[in-house]
């Protein structure tokens, strides 16, 4: 495995999670370990682990923090993105590095994501709605409109090291919002090949603040990305690297790849927050006002029949998520929630 695969664990501020669970998680995997550290502080555990390859480069954003070291120290053919508050279940990783290595076309596989409450509380499966959703079209174009209907994110899956390489030797300079970053790994992914989704649990997520939702200028919904101006540049900057990477893979014009790149962006976007018109906001407005007054008790009720519908609809997903990953999956999910226990 070492030989084939190196997990990347880009890692800021988070010392205890990455001594106590995710190196100890990744190293299980037998894959070489690279962690990419801008912590104010150099990680010591981690420095001095013989078979961890450790950088430190404090106060650099995502971006530019994992370019220099994935296009220098990366060897394997396969990569794995691992984020550092995320345990990779070792069995999914072997079962999707050996996918990748029968079929040529795929260059990214994964199972699905699971999620639980602060420490290891519940469990759950919000994107099994989208997982039958396949990304394996032929045309490079036809695999973004299918990755960005109903929108699933390839960012930590294991994939080929020549996609990454890629990303970032075409990756703009001004890009720095961590939202847009993992759109544009997104659709370069569809571009460079196909997913798979394999009937595995791949991940698990303890729930909790996100270190960038501290930051307003990396924060941000899709719908602000594509709206607001603090985001224009960047944005047209992926646009253009996209756009031209597009036509490369898929031997077309850039004006017609073009076309593919904002139909995709504008799925994305648009589910975020559907177009609304002048009609739709004053209906809205008067709803609320209505809410707030003589249909206060009624909205009340609204709320929490609509509350009960969604613990419902969750637990119904999760169900039907456990199922579909039979009982070895079971098995491994109850390993990383235990790992999420002990620590």
């Amino acid at each position: 495995m070492r030989e084939k695969l190196t997990i990347v664990i880009p890692t800021h501020e988070r010392q205890r999670l990455l001594e106590r669970r995710v190196l100890p998680n990744a190293l299980a995997s037998r894959g070489r370990i690279l962690v990419i550290d801008s912590s104010a502080a150099p990680n010591t555990f981690a420095a001095r682990h013989p078979d961890v390859d450790y950088v430190h480069c404090p106060g650099q954003n995502l971006t530019k923090k994992m370019q220099a070291p994935v296009l220098e120290r990366v060897r394997t053919p396969y990569m794995l993105l691992n984020a550092d508050d995320t345990l990779t279940n070792p069995r999914a990783v072997r079962l999707c590095l050996e996918f990748l290595e029968a079929h040529p076309d795929y260059s990214s596989a994964m199972g699905l994501d699971f999620q639980t409450g602060q420490g290891g509380e519940g469990l759950a499966c919000p994107q099994f709605k989208r997982f039958p959703f396949a990304v394996d079209a032929e045309r490079p174009g036809d695999r973004l409109l299918q990755n960005f209907l109903f929108f699933w994110s390839s960012y930590y899956a294991v994939q080929r090291t020549d996609m990454w390489r890629d990303i970032f030797s075409r990756c703009p300079q001004t890009l720095r919002n961590y939202y847009l970053f993992e759109t544009y790994i997104v659709l370069m992914a569809a571009i460079h090949g196909k997913l798979a989704k394999l009937p595995l649990p791949f991940t698990l997520m303890e729930a909790g603040p996100s270190i960038n939702d501290r930051d307003p200028r990396f924060h941000s919904s899709p719908f602000k990305l594509a709206t607001d101006p603090r985001y224009g540049g960047e944005v047209q900057d992926v646009r253009q690297a996209v756009d031209a990477y597009l036509a490369e893979r898929a031997g077309i014009p850039l004006e017609q790849a073009r076309v593919f790149v904002d139909g995709a962006l504008a799925m994305y976007w648009l589910q975020d927050k559907p177009v609304r018109t002048c009609a739709d906001k004053l209906r809205r407005e008067w709803q609320r006002l209505l809410d707030k007054t003589i249909l206060r008790t009624r909205a009340r009720a609204r709320r929490a029949a609509a509350r009960d519908e969604a613990r419902v609809s969750r637990r119904c997903l999760l169900e039907q998520a456990l199922d579909f990953v039979g009982p070895e999956g079971r098995a491994d999910l109850d390993e990383l929630l235990a790992l999420i226990r002990a620590a």
